[in-house]
């Protein structure tokens, strides 16, 4: 099935793109931008996270900040909890135009444009800090510029997702632990090639699915950030939170180009700092909740582990090198100088 869902997904996306691009020239590689708005007009915003979550939080704040910028004439009504579907089917949503905005990961992103997946390597990111830093950098935009040429998808704004740790009903140490362990992870090619480095059987299930899929024991754990560990409440029905850190995410909020160049230039800046803001944050929330989290979990009874990290980075290595074919335009060293950015 999920096979079949790529290749059906794939030519979606390849027909979207096609009208795209002959759609009026519209795009990264010939910006423009259309008419003042005359009357207020409503976009739809979806994600998948619940109400709360850092990235439902920073949604909320880019669309209190939208309608403040101009008047109330662009309203942003935020769908949470995957209500207009799941990441996948909301990124595609917004390459036809039937949903403006919405959340997508690296990880769904790179399904579609491969050099996106050199930010879901193991170990890229030092902190959610460092996303930052990589979202306003040159080789970023060029990178989102190259994506909307590709697939007609705005990136209106970038930020973390968080640091991914691991959650099971035992201690992990070192990836042999993880032997025969099935890891629920995103329906994302990417991320099923770095839980196999991690040494683990992954188990690909939407997240709306996870907490039944560990109540139910149909999978043994998952890896998410301390924010949606909790956000989501998996910690109710796991015992262990292995401090892995194993993928600092990127996601980004991605708006639909032809609709944002439709905009008249101050719209498109109103919008691209509503998003901003938003972005900054949503690392905020994220960095004060991995400070605060792991008592609240420890009172809550579970154990929080540190595992052996240099063994995770050392069974994870080899990905930037295996997949650099991906990002090969951007330059070999593409990685290693995301790693190196101060």
């Amino acid at each position: 099935m999920r096979n079949k869902s790529v290749v059906v997904f794939s030519v979606l996306l390849l027909l979207g793109t096609l009208v795209y691009a002959g759609g009026g020239g519209e795009g990264a590689s010939g910006s423009t931008s259309g008419a003042a708005l005359t009357q207020k007009v409503t976009y739809k915003l979806a994600h998948v996270y619940n109400p709360g979550h850092p990235w439902d939080e920073g949604a909320k704040l880019a669309s209190k900040l939208a309608a403040e910028k101009t008047n109330g004439m662009i309203d942003i009504q935020v769908y949470p909890s995957s209500q207009l579907g799941t990441e996948e089917q909301a990124t595609e949503a917004v390459i036809f135009g039937s949903i403006e905005l919405a959340q997508s990961g690296a990880g769904q992103i790179g399904n579609l444009f491969k050099p996106i997946y050199v930010l879901e390597m193991p170990y890229t990111f030092r902190d959610n800090d460092h996303v930052l830093l990589f979202a306003k950098s040159p080789i970023a935009k060029q990178m989102f510029d190259d994506l909307e040429q590709e697939f007609g998808v705005k990136v209106v704004g970038a930020s973390s997702y968080g640091v991914r740790q691991l959650t099971a009903n035992k201690a992990v140490t070192t990836p042999a632990d993880l032997k025969g362990f099935k890891l629920r992870v995103p329906e994302q090619m990417i991320t099923m090639e770095y839980a196999k480095a991690m040494g683990a059987d992954p188990t690909p299930i939407a997240l709306a699915e996870a907490y039944m899929a560990l109540q139910q024991n149909v999978v043994n754990g998952l890896e998410n950030p301390l924010s949606s560990i909790y956000n989501m409440k998996f910690h109710e029905v796991q015992k262990f939170i292995n401090l892995t850190s194993h993928v600092t995410n990127v996601n980004f909020f991605l708006m639909n180009g032809k609709i944002f160049h439709g905009l008249n230039t101050q719209n498109q800046n109103d919008i691209l700092v509503a998003f901003d803001e938003a972005s900054k944050l949503i690392v905020q929330i994220l960095n004060d909740d991995d400070k605060r989290l792991g008592d609240v979990f420890r009172s809550a009874g579970l154990t929080v582990h540190q595992p052996d990290l240099e063994a995770f980075k050392k069974a994870t290595a080899s990905m930037p090198v295996n997949f650099r074919k991906w990002w090969i335009r951007y330059g070999e060293d593409l990685h290693t100088r995301i790693q190196n950015m101060k």
